[in-house]
């Protein structure tokens, strides 16, 4: 006779075995990893951007993409206006901070980045540099923006230059050579073969299939002198003209950005590996919020809860009623004192604090599940990420956000020079809270090997920074809007970006509420300055 006690221990340890792994990870442990993360501050107050980024202010020319690994990377690709006016803006935003902190306008609370913001003005003698474009050549004085984007924000900046005409005998041997395509996704599939991971076509017109008919029928002709001027229209078609070509070659400048991202709070399970979900796929744009709470009917919408930084949210899907899916802060703060998750160093932690006294709250995103269905950023992070859209709400309307299925990764050539990276970020935090916005449980210890086991699986064989390779990966691709999986890898790198340091300066406005329509549209205003947009100083309280 089989003892029943010894049976409901096998299943127990049975059931035990088909839970996701990830799930194990859950635990009220602390953090013992004491190096610091996320914003320190005090109140929840509006704030403004303290670092260097550029602004594009064309749609077309900015690209989100979110992938596997729960990181967020930001693509833009440079006109020579914003490279033209890269310090003239960086001048003027300062002196609007600077004039408005001078007027009392503007009083700076929790923390001491605008010190260390304005110390790297004058150090980097911006003022002075502006000066000189009289007396520089039109070369010269784009030499110098470009020189000077690169040294403000160091590795981020890329020269991007191809033979085009190499890349449209490329193209045109790829036709030559497959199959013929069977129907739309074989045709996608070759078409973005023109500039891999760069050109994400998710559909044709009629007057593109009626140019891709005719290259395939050059290209299967042999005729490459008549195939690359109709090749030519054609990417620049696809591509909304964003891509200069001159002399026969690509040649421009794009920035890149990767910051950590939170997701749906659940993991899924592919083919036996668990992972965060992604419960948002495909193609979104960014949308203007018409539903909900406070003022509304713009991009940049500022929500009245505290615990979103008063800073912009920007959403991508209505979810019906007052609910929409966005790209947001950490939607999350945590008091620090007592707190039984942070590292306990973090509660004497003073560098930067306006008052000298540790800070009371830290605001830190989960790399991994933790939201209702938004994408979470770093405050920081978000604060940047701001900053290089388009001034007005209008503009930024439409800018495309490709979200992968979740096990597919975001595979990218930082140099466009095909060598192929799986994107990460050097990031290790990852928890859950309670409904209540409680920072409750971790989902693993904050240190790169666990984090990584923990992230990535068995995906990976893991190694220094710059030497962890994946074993097989597969990256995405869209068919009308869908997001589907798309080629196999075997091999590639992880590119580990540095976190990025989170440049914001908290503030009050004298006399004024900040969730006030003046207050709120105080905080949006302050975040415009640009080439291409004129500051509403009445709205400052300037004029």
């Amino acid at each position: 006779m089989i003892n029943r006690r010894y049976v409901w221990t096998f299943l127990v340890f049975l059931m035990m075995g088909m839970i996701p792994v990830s799930a194990h990870a859950l635990s009220r442990d602390r953090w013992t990893n004491p190096e610091p993360y996320g914003v320190f501050f005090n109140n929840y107050d509006p704030n403004f951007y303290t670092g260097f980024v550029p602004r594009v202010q064309e749609r077309e020319r900015i690209k989100i993409h979110l992938g596997r690994g729960n990181q967020v990377r930001v693509r833009m690709v440079l006109p020579e206006e914003t490279i033209l006016n890269y310090l003239p803006d960086q001048v003027a935003r300062h002196d609007l901070y600077q004039e408005l902190i001078d007027k009392k306008i503007l009083i700076l609370t929790s923390n001491m980045a605008w010190e260390t913001y304005h110390e790297k003005v004058k150090n980097e003698k911006l003022h002075d540099l502006v000066k000189k474009r009289a007396h520089m050549s039109p070369e010269e004085w784009r030499n110098l923006n470009l020189a000077c984007m690169d040294k403000l924000m160091p590795g981020r900046l890329f020269h991007i230059q191809k033979d085009f005409n190499k890349m449209c005998d490329d193209f045109a041997r790829l036709l030559k050579t497959s199959p013929a395509p069977d129907g739309l996704q074989a045709k996608l599939d070759l078409v973005n073969e023109f500039f891999p991971h760069r050109i994400f076509l998710d559909d044709l017109t009629q007057e593109q299939e009626a140019a891709f008919a005719r290259l395939a029928e050059l290209a299967r002709a042999d005729k490459t002198a008549e195939f690359r001027p109709p090749a030519k229209e054609f990417f620049h078609a696809i591509s909304h003209h964003i891509y200069p070509i001159k002399n026969d070659a690509l040649d421009y400048y794009e920035v890149t950005s990767i910051y950590p991202a939170g997701t749906h709070d659940s993991t899924t399970t592919h083919q036996g590996k668990v992972m965060p979900t992604y419960t948002t796929t495909g193609i979104w744009r960014l949308i203007p919020r018409k539903h909900g709470k406070g003022f509304l009917g713009m991009v940049d919408y500022i929500s009245s809860g505290g615990y979103y930084g008063l800073m912009p949210m920007l959403p991508y899907e209505y979810g019906g009623g007052i609910t929409y899916n966005a790209i947001h802060n950490t939607g999350i703060s945590c008091w620090i004192s007592g707190h039984h998750l942070l590292p306990k160093e973090w509660a004497r932690l003073t560098q930067g604090s306006r008052n000298g006294k540790p800070f009371m709250r830290v605001a830190l995103t989960s790399r991994g599940p933790v939201s209702h269905g938004c994408t979470r950023l770093n405050s920081g992070h978000l604060t940047e990420f701001r900053e290089m859209l388009p001034s007005t709400s209008e503009g930024m309307e439409g800018i495309v956000h490709y979200r992968s299925l979740s096990h597919c990764y975001d595979v990218f050539d930082l140099k466009g020079d095909g060598d192929n990276q799986v994107m990460g970020v050097q990031y290790y935090i990852a928890f859950r809270h309670t409904e209540s916005r409680v920072a409750e449980e971790i989902w693993v210890q904050n240190n790169r090997e666990d984090f990584y086991a923990w992230l990535y699986g068995d995906d990976i064989t893991f190694g220094p920074i710059g030497s962890v390779t994946f074993k097989k990966v597969y990256d995405y691709k869209f068919l009308k809007r869908k997001a589907l999986q798309g080629k196999r890898y075997e091999g590639l790198k992880l590119h580990e970006a540095p976190c990025e340091p989170e440049y914001l300066q908290f503030y009050t406005i004298k006399g004024v509420d900040s969730l006030s329509r003046e207050g709120v549209d105080f905080n949006r205003e302050l975040r415009r300055v640009g080439t291409g947009y004129t500051i509403d100083r009445k709205k400052l309280f300037l004029e």
